[in-house]
């Protein structure tokens, strides 16, 4: 259903408490993964969401205000070294 392939981000806000960063809320989250060509990318983002994002976040961090891509892109079924591509200048 889901393949290795995957990308994500975290943004975070923070205050200063005592000189430790101490995270206040989650701001966005960005998550894409390359999966089967027979998951479509409702139930994808619903997996994300309900599999990922609420078992992973602690829900205090989350509010009103935090943004989520997720699967932002939408299909995402080929992935990996046939489709990854570095380029160099030398």
């Amino acid at each position: 259903m889901y393949a290795c392939a995957c990308a994500w981000q975290v943004t975070c806000e923070y205050r200063m408490e005592k000189g430790a960063c101490v995270p206040v809320r989650v701001h966005t989250v960005v998550i894409s993964i390359q999966h089967s060509d027979d998951v479509t990318t409702q139930q994808l983002r619903k997996d994300l969401m309900d599999k990922v994002v609420t078992a992973v976040i602690p829900r205090q961090y989350i509010d009103s205000q935090t943004v989520f891509h997720l699967q932002p892109s939408g299909r995402f079924v080929i992935g990996g070294p046939q489709v990854t591509v570095i380029l160099s200048h030398t």
